[in-house]
C-alpha cells in the first residue's frame, strides 16, 4: 500500500475549490486540479478512484468544517424560537468563517451530481438535528405545517443568498445583515398567531 501523503491530498482539496470558484464546476477537470495542486494526474488517482470520490471527500471535508458550528450550544429543551435563531446565527457565523466552503458547498448543494449519492445522503444526514427542532415546533403548535423543504427555503436560502452576494463582493455578512435575515425567517415559518 502506497503512503498518502496528507499535505499532498489537502493541497488537492484546495485545488476543487480554487477551481471551482474561479473556472466553474462545469470546467472542473482532473488536469486542473492535479496542475493547481501541483501534482500529477496519476499522483491524484493514487488517492481517488475517481473525480467524484475526490469531490465527494472535498463535500464531506466542508460538512466536517461547517456542521459542528451549526448546532453548537443548541440546547433540544430550549424554546423553539431560540433553537431556531441560534441554529441561523451560528449558520451566518460558519459562513464568515469559511466563505470559499460555503460557496463550494452552495454548489455541491444545486448541484447534487457531483458527489456519490451515498455520500451526499450522509452529509445531508447530520442536519437530523433541524428535523427535532422543527418537529417540536409542529408538535407545539409554533411552527407552520410545512414539508420540511419549505422550512429549509425560507431559513437557509435566504441567508445563503446573502452570503453570496457577500461573498462576491469580498465582504461577510454583518450583524445587521444577520439579524434580518432570522427575523424575517422566522416570521415565515412561524405558525401565524390567532388574535
Amino acid at each position: 500500500m502506497r503512503y498518502k501523503d496528507q499535505n499532498k491530498i489537502e493541497a488537492l482539496h484546495q485545488a476543487v475549490i480554487d477551481v471551482m470558484l474561479h473556472d466553474g464546476y462545469q470546467n472542473l477537470s482532473v488536469a486542473k486540479i492535479a496542475k493547481r495542486a501541483g501534482v500529477s494526474q496519476a499522483t491524484l488517482y493514487i488517492y481517488y478512484a475517481d473525480k467524484q470520490a475526490m469531490l465527494g471527500q472535498v463535500y464531506l471535508n466542508i460538512k466536517n468544517k461547517i456542521d459542528p458550528m451549526l448546532f453548537s450550544g443548541v440546547d433540544p429543551r430550549a424554546a423553539v424560537e431560540d433553537q431556531f435563531r441560534l441554529v441561523l446565527k451560528n449558520y451566518a457565523d460558519a459562513m464568515n468563517a469559511y466563505p470559499r466552503e460555503g460557496e463550494v458547498m452552495r454548489i455541491f448543494n444545486s448541484h447534487t451530481d457531483l458527489v456519490p449519492e451515498d455520500v451526499f445522503t450522509a452529509g445531508m444526514d447530520r442536519a437530523k438535528p433541524l428535523d427535532f427542532i422543527y418537529q417540536k415546533g409542529v408538535s407545539e403548535g409554533i411552527l407552520r405545517e410545512l414539508a420540511p423543504e419549505f422550512i429549509i427555503a425560507y431559513t437557509f436560502t435566504p441567508l445563503d443568498q446573502i452570503a453570496e452576494i457577500r461573498y462576491r463582493h469580498d465582504s461577510k455578512l454583518s450583524d445587521t445583515d444577520v439579524h434580518a435575515l432570522i427575523d424575517m425567517a422566522w416570521q415565515a415559518c412561524r405558525k401565524p398567531q390567532k388574535e
